[in-house]
C-alpha cells in the first residue's frame, strides 16, 4: 500500500506544482488572455472524460503497473515540452498529452481495490485521498517558491524541469519497486471501453440518481471555474505572483484536510448527508460572494468557506449516489460521478474565462453565487420528488 501511495503523492506533487502555481502565469507571459488560460485548463478535463474509461479497461487487460509507467512517461514528455515551449501552441500540446495519458486516478484506485479486502477498502480509499490531498497541498507551494514573486519565463520553466525530475524519479521507483497488483487479466475491447461513456449517461438519467448528478455538475461548474481564474485574479487584485499563489494554495490544502479529516467526521455524527450538502452549498455561496470584496483579510475566510463547501458536498454526494444505486452499479455510478465532474470542468472553466474577460474579474464569482442559490431551490425540489 505504501509504495502506491508514494507514487501517487509524487505524481500529484509534480502535476499540481506546474498546473496551479505556474501554468496560468506562463500562458499569460506568452500573450494568452484569461479565456485561453481557462480553455487550456478545461482541455485537460475534456480529454480525461474520454480516456479514463479506456485506461481503466486497458489496466484490467494488461495490469496496473504498465499503465502507471505509461503515466510517468507521458508526464515526463509533457513537462519537457512545457519547459522548452516558447509558444502557446507548445503549451497547449503539453496539456493535450497530459490529458490523454493521465491515468493516476482510475488506475491507482483500481490498484488499491486489488490489494484491499471489502473490509478495509474504505480505509484504502481514504489513504488515497490523503496522498492526493498532500500532493495538491505541497505541489503548488513548491512550484510557487521556485518561480518566485518576481517571476520570469526562465523561473516558470524551472518549475517544469523540477516536475520532470520528480516524474523521472517516480518512473524509476515504479519500475523497480512497485509490484503488479492484478492477478488475473480480462479481455480487452476498445468498443466496450468507450461504450461505458454511453452507459454512464444512461445511468445519470435514472430518476433516483439524476438530482445528485445535476448537483455534482453545477457545484463543480462553479468551483472549477474559480480554480481556472484564481491565479490571475490574485495577480490583478493584489499584484501577487506564483510564490504567493503557492502559499494561498497551501492554506487551502490544509483547510481541505481539516474539513475532510476532522470536521466532516464530527458533523456526520449529528447530521445526514442531505443536510450537509445544503450547508456545503451555502458555504460555497458565501465564499464566492466574499472573494470580490478584494479584502486581504476576508479572502482567507472565503477560501476556508469554499474548502468547507467542496470538502463536505463532494463526499456526501458520492455517498448518496452509492446508496441510491444497486451494489452491482456502485463502482460504475461513482465513475459516472467523476465523469460529471470532468464535463463540468471542461464547460465551467472557459465560461469563467469569458465572464472574467468581458464582464470583469469579479463577475464569475457573482454568477456562481446566483447559480448556487438556484441550485439549493432545485435540490430541495428534486429531492422531494425522488423521495415520493
Amino acid at each position: 500500500m505504501l509504495k502506491i501511495l508514494i507514487f501517487l503523492f509524487l505524481d500529484v506533487l509534480a502535476f499540481s506544482g506546474v498546473l496551479i502555481s505556474t501554468l496560468p502565469f506562463l500562458i499569460h507571459e506568452y500573450g494568452g488572455n484569461i479565456l485561453l488560460i481557462t480553455i487550456i485548463f478545461g482541455s485537460f478535463s475534456f480529454f480525461q472524460f474520454f480516456t479514463s474509461p479506456f485506461w481503466g479497461s486497458l489496466s484490467d487487460r494488461f495490469g496496473r503497473k504498465p499503465l502507471i509507467i505509461l503515466n510517468c512517461f507521458a508526464e515526463i514528455l509533457a513537462n519537457i515540452i512545457l519547459a522548452i515551449s516558447g509558444s502557446l501552441l507548445m503549451i497547449f500540446l503539453s496539456r493535450i498529452i497530459a490529458g490523454l495519458f493521465k491515468n493516476n486516478v482510475s488506475v491507482v484506485t483500481a490498484y488499491i481495490a486489488d490489494i484491499t479486502t471489502k473490509k478495509n477498502r474504505t480505509k484504502g480509499m481514504g489513504l488515497f485521498g490523503v496522498a492526493f490531498g498532500l500532493g495538491f497541498t505541497v505541489g503548488p507551494l513548491l512550484g510557487g517558491l521556485v518561480a518566485g514573486s518576481n517571476f520570469t519565463i526562465m523561473t516558470l520553466a524551472n518549475v517544469a524541469w523540477i516536475a520532470c525530475a520528480i516524474n523521472i524519479f517516480n518512473l524509476l521507483f515504479v519500475t523497480f519497486f512497485l509490484k503488479e497488483s492484478k492477478k488475473s487479466f480480462n479481455n480487452f475491447s476498445i468498443k466496450n471501453s468507450f461504450s461505458k461513456i454511453y452507459l454512464q449517461f444512461k445511468l445519470m438519467k435514472k430518476k433516483v440518481l439524476l438530482p445528485f448528478f445535476l448537483i455534482i455538475f453545477i457545484v463543480y461548474f462553479g468551483f472549477s471555474g474559480m480554480e481556472g481564474i484564481f491565479a490571475i485574479w490574485i495577480k490583478e487584485t493584489f499584484t501577487w505572483g506564483p510564490k504567493e499563489v503557492g502559499i494561498v494554495m497551501l492554506y487551502a490544502g490544509l483547510s481541505q484536510i481539516l474539513v475532510q479529516g476532522f470536521i466532516l467526521r464530527v458533523l456526520l455524527k449529528f447530521f445526514n448527508e442531505s443536510q450537509l450538502i445544503k450547508s456545503g452549498i451555502l458555504f460555497l455561496i458565501f465564499g464566492f460572494l466574499l472573494i470580490p470584496t478584494s479584502n486581504i483579510y476576508l479572502v482567507p475566510v472565503a477560501i476556508f468557506f469554499l474548502c468547507y463547501g467542496i470538502g463536505v458536498t463532494n463526499p456526501c454526494l458520492n455517498s448518496l449516489v452509492s446508496k441510491k444505486c444497486s451494489e452491482n452499479e456502485r463502482g460504475f455510478a461513482l465513475g459516472a460521478a467523476y465523469s460529471a465532474q470532468s464535463i463540468s470542468r471542461f464547460i465551467g472553466q472557459p465560461t469563467a474565462g469569458i465572464l472574467f474577460l468581458f464582464f470583469g474579474k469579479d463577475m464569475p464569482f457573482y454568477v456562481n453565487s446566483t447559480i448556487l442559490v438556484l441550485t439549493i431551490i432545485l435540490y430541495l425540489s428534486l429531492i422531494k420528488k425522488v423521495s415520493k
